[in-house]
């Protein structure tokens, strides 16, 4: 059977590993394992990450902290694994590079790649990878990732390297029924092949034989065919059940409205208070209320002010022109009160004090001071003509004023007083009918409580009745489409069904690769339950021997998914939680799981493992070396 070998690591600024280092493995003279030994913290583990990272390359990052989920001291982040004496030199770029073998047994020769993934750290942003591959057989480089990835899977598939690179320390609780460690076990034990013919024969179906024999359409006619008929099956359901839903609404909306009138009779022989009436009128009332206030204090304003001037008559302009002339007269005497006082300092002030050459003669000077005096007396007499002789209705120019203004804007009030008084009458009126009305209509508790509950489920039939009317019209509109709909896809099926008859060898050809193909997945399933019993008789035998348990257990079983059952010597089962084992008898088992697959393997991967011995004493551990194949 092929093996699959790691040849070589080299490794550079990863983790606690500064500068390039190179761990070669090729060169073991027949032995079939290698043993890395050293203190905590020498970076063992780091070796293991840095095999995993090569092999698988970017997506092995997300498995790394599926699997290492410990607390912050033994978490594995990738972020940081560029080494930090490089990092502090400037270097910023971490490289990987494994090389891998396939050999073949009975000399069948080998092939060999070599994986190099080279990933720079940037400070601020995550890491970029470039990868680049190389074959034994073929010379060049290959920088494209999918064909890496597709010449990796040749080698080493990436849940065989997720499955058989592990820490034992963590790997304790593995669930065997994963998703990927099932792939994994298949491939190993050759049922892969099974699912490869499955494949194989369904693209069989779907693809070469429609190519051969409908190379004109396009399509498998067959499969549009039976789309086609899924479809006309799929709008012919719907259009049933959208008219068997139009019925039940129907009969719904005719039994609400019938309910509707019986609420409207009740209503009408009840005489109940529509509570949404009660409260309009309420809120009428209120509304008239406040208008009446403020009418009446219009009206109060009227009566207090626009009708005592209006009654003046023609005597409102004569005391508006009077009131105005006194407050000229008072302006004329503050002015005349004002400079009057000051006609002798005045007159002094102009002749008094001369100088000798400016002096004038007595009779000079008299004459000129009487015609001072004389001037600045007819400043202010005699006074304006119009002037009353004295102010005796205001004394102030403010009130004075307001009076005048009174008078000229107090008359349009008055000429809305009838309007107002009849508008007032009406309102009277109208609240003394909402007061009778809410009287009567509050004094019934029993009808008004009853209308209420009337009034509240006719609102409810009425918004039921305007729904089941919505969805009425909106069934309607997708029948009238699906009809449209069902017809072209009839008028589709009949023309399909024609070009499927033209291909009625392709069919059958294509029924006896699908009994293959059943055929196929039939014998993997039983090859796989009688892998499976065969993976159970070893492990359970390998995990009795190692942890000398013979005289409680004589072996264990797995079930369809991967749950580990012990059988006890009384032939009982039960499951591994009740037996409560111990962590080094958890690591037994795994260890005697992978030592079953490699005995039945059909391709034998490499096994790289952290720490496979360290929960198991002296005994268990010379147990397992002796019993499987994990001895240098």
């Amino acid at each position: 059977m092929p093996e699959v070998y790691i040849d070589s690591l080299q490794l550079e600024n990863f983790g606690p590993f500064y500068g390039e280092h190179t761990l070669n493995f090729g060169s073991l003279d027949g032995r079939c394992g290698v043993l890395i030994g050293g203190k905590n913290g020498a970076g063992k583990t780091h070796l293991l990450r840095a095999l995993y990272l090569a092999v698988v390359g970017e997506s092995g990052v997300g498995d790394l902290k599926r699997v290492e989920t410990g607390s912050d001291a033994t978490r594995f982040l990738f972020d940081r694994s560029l080494n930090r004496r490089a990092q502090a030199e400037g270097q910023d770029t971490v490289r990987l590079k494994v090389s891998v073998s396939l050999r073949e047994d009975k000399g069948g020769g080998s092939r060999k790649v070599e994986l190099v993934r080279e990933i720079r750290h940037r400070s601020n942003s995550p890491p970029v990878w470039h990868s680049i591959a190389q074959r034994s057989e073929t010379p060049g480089l290959i920088e494209d990732e999918q064909v890496i990835q597709r010449l990796r899977d040749v080698f080493l598939p990436r849940h065989l390297a997720r499955f058989f690179f592990f820490d034992a320390e963590r790997s304790q609780s593995i669930n065997l029924g994963q998703q990927d460690i099932v792939e994994g076990v298949s491939r190993i034990l050759g049922l892969w092949t099974y699912g490869e013919l499955e494949d194989d024969l369904r693209q069989l179906i779907q693809q070469k034989i429609p190519r051969v024999f409908n190379s004109t359409s396009g399509s498998d006619p067959a499969t549009r065919l039976a789309d086609l008929c899924a479809d006309v099956l799929r709008v012919e359901g719907h259009l049933k059940a959208r008219r068997k839903e139009q019925d039940s609404l129907e009969r719904d909306l005719h039994e609400t409205e019938a309910e509707l009138l019986e609420v409207e009779d009740d209503l009408k022989t009840l005489g109940a208070v529509d509570p949404d009436e009660l409260q309009r009128a309420q809120d009428r009332r209120n509304e008239l209320t406040k208008l009446k206030a403020e009418l009446e204090a219009k009206l109060t304003g009227v009566w207090e002010l626009a009708i005592p001037v209006s009654l003046l008559g023609k005597y409102r302009k004569e005391l508006h022109d009077y009131l105005f002339s006194e407050e000229r007269r008072r302006e004329w005497e503050s002015a005349k009160s004002t400079v009057e006082p000051k006609i002798p300092q005045v007159k002094q002030d102009v002749f008094g004090g001369a100088p000798a050459e400016f002096a004038l003669q007595p009779e000079v000077e008299s004459f000129y001071i009487k015609r001072l005096e004389d001037a600045l007396n007819r400043l202010f007499n005699p006074p304006p003509d119009g002037m009353p002789d004295r102010v005796f209705v205001a004394d102030r120019s403010d009130t004075s004023a307001q009076v005048r203004a009174r008078l000229s804007i107090a008359s349009s009030s008055l000429r809305d007083l009838a309007e107002m008084c009849v508008s007032i009458e009406r309102m009277d009126a109208e609240l003394r009918e909402l007061d009778q009305k809410l009287k009567q209509m509050q004094q019934n508790t029993a009808a008004f409580k009853r209308g209420t509950e009337l009034h509240q489920k006719r609102g409810e039939l009425i918004a039921k009745r305007e729904q089941i009317t919505k969805r009425v019209s909106e069934i309607a509109a997708e029948v009238m489409r699906l009809d449209v709909e069902l017809g072209e896809l009839k008028r589709q099926e009949t023309n399909q069904r024609e070009i499927v008859e033209k291909a009625e060898k392709g069919e059958s050809l294509a029924s006896l690769a699908a009994r293959y193909r059943e055929a196929a997945g039939e014998i993997r399933s039983r090859a796989a339950i009688r892998m499976r019993k065969k993976i159970s008789e070893h492990v359970g035998e390998l995990w009795v021997d190692i942890t000398e348990r013979k005289r409680e257990f004589l072996g264990m079983d797995f079930d369809s998914h991967w749950q580990c059952l012990l059988i006890r010597r009384d032939g009982r089962r039960i499951t591994w939680e009740e037996t409560n084992t111990s962590a080094g008898q958890r690591q037994v088992r795994m260890l005697a799981f992978y030592e079953a697959l490699r005995r039945l393997a059909k391709l034998v991967p490499p096994l790289v493992v952290d720490t496979p011995l360290a929960r198991l004493d002296k005994e268990v551990r010379a147990n397992a070396l002796d019993r499987c194949h994990l001895s240098p």
